[in-house]
C-alpha cells in the first residue's frame, strides 16, 4: 500500500512538472466591491461560493496550484464615495524545469487563499449592513482609476450590487426616477461628462472586464433590468466588457 502511495505521489509530481513547463504565468488585478444595502451578501455561503471563482480568474486553484500571480482588493459600496479596503497579493511563480517546485507553489496558493478568506471575513464583518444610500458611481469610478494605473495582464472589477444608485448625483428612487434614468442612458457620453463634474471621471476601460452580480426578487426585477441597461451603456461606452448576472459566471 505504501509503495502504491509513493507511485501515485511521483506521478502527481511529474504531472505538475510537465504542466508548469507549458504554463505562461500572468498577472491579474481584481477589485471586488460589495454593496452594503443588500444584507444577503453577508451570508456565510457568500465567500464559500465566490472566492474559488475569483481564484479561478487568476488562473489559480487551491487544489492544483498555478504559477500566475496578482492581487485581489476587497472593499465596500456604501453611503460614502470611498471606503477602507483589504488587498491580498501573490507573486508570479517561476515555471520550467529550473523554476519553482510545483508542490511548494501549491502551498503558496493555499496560503494566498487562506489570506483571501480572512480578508473577506474582515470586510464583511465591518460592513454597516442595510443602509439605504449607496454612492455606486463614485466608488466604481475611483477604483477604475486606481486600477487603470496598474501594470497587469488582466483587470477585473467584480461588483456585488443591484446597482440601484441612491445619491445626490442621481437615484433609482423617488419622483420621476425612471424618466431621469432613461434620459441618462440614452446619452451616455453626456451623462459621463455631467457625472464627472461632481466626482471622478470614468477612465478608459478597454482593458477591463466588469462583472456585476445582482440579487433579483419579484419586487425588484424590472428595476434591475433598467439598472442593467443603464450601467452597461455607460461602462461599455468607456470600452469595458460587461457581464450582468445573478451569480459570478466564470
Amino acid at each position: 500500500m505504501k509503495r502504491i502511495q509513493i507511485i501515485f505521489s511521483t506521478i502527481a509530481f511529474l504531472a505538475l512538472l510537465i504542466s508548469c513547463k507549458t504554463e505562461t504565468p500572468q498577472t491579474t488585478a481584481i477589485c471586488v466591491l460589495i454593496d452594503v444595502t443588500d444584507e444577503r451578501f453577508k451570508d456565510d455561503n457568500f465567500s464559500v461560493e465566490n472566492l474559488p471563482k475569483i481564484l479561478k480568474l487568476m488562473k489559480l486553484d487551491k487544489e492544483v496550484g498555478g504559477f500566475s500571480g496578482g492581487e485581489v482588493k476587497l472593499s465596500l459600496i456604501n453611503e460614502v464615495s470611498d471606503s477602507k479596503s483589504h488587498t491580498v497579493k501573490i507573486e508570479t511563480g517561476k515555471t520550467g524545469m529550473m523554476g519553482e517546485n510545483p508542490l511548494n507553489r501549491l502551498d503558496e496558493v493555499k496560503h494566498f487563499y487562506t489570506n483571501l478568506e480572512d480578508a473577506m471575513g474582515k470586510v464583511l464583518e465591518k460592513a454597516d449592513w442595510g443602509t439605504n444610500a449607496s454612492k455606486i458611481y463614485q466608488k466604481v469610478s475611483r477604483e477604475c482609476i486606481k486600477m487603470s494605473r496598474m501594470n497587469a495582464d488582466r483587470k477585473y472589477i467584480i461588483i456585488y450590487s443591484d446597482m440601484l444608485e441612491n445619491s445626490s448625483q442621481f437615484s433609482f428612487y423617488g419622483k420621476n426616477w425612471k424618466s431621469q434614468i432613461e434620459k441618462m442612458m440614452a446619452e451616455p457620453e453626456a451623462t459621463i461628462e455631467k457625472l464627472s463634474t461632481k466626482g471622478p471621471a470614468l477612465p478608459d476601460l478597454s482593458e477591463f472586464e466588469i462583472h456585476i452580480i445582482a440579487t433579483r426578487t419579484s419586487g425588484n426585477d424590472e428595476k434591475i433590468n433598467l439598472s442593467e441597461q443603464f450601467w452597461t451603456s455607460l461602462l461599455e461606452f468607456q470600452g469595458a466588457s460587461v457581464t450582468f448576472s445573478s451569480s459570478l459566471e466564470i
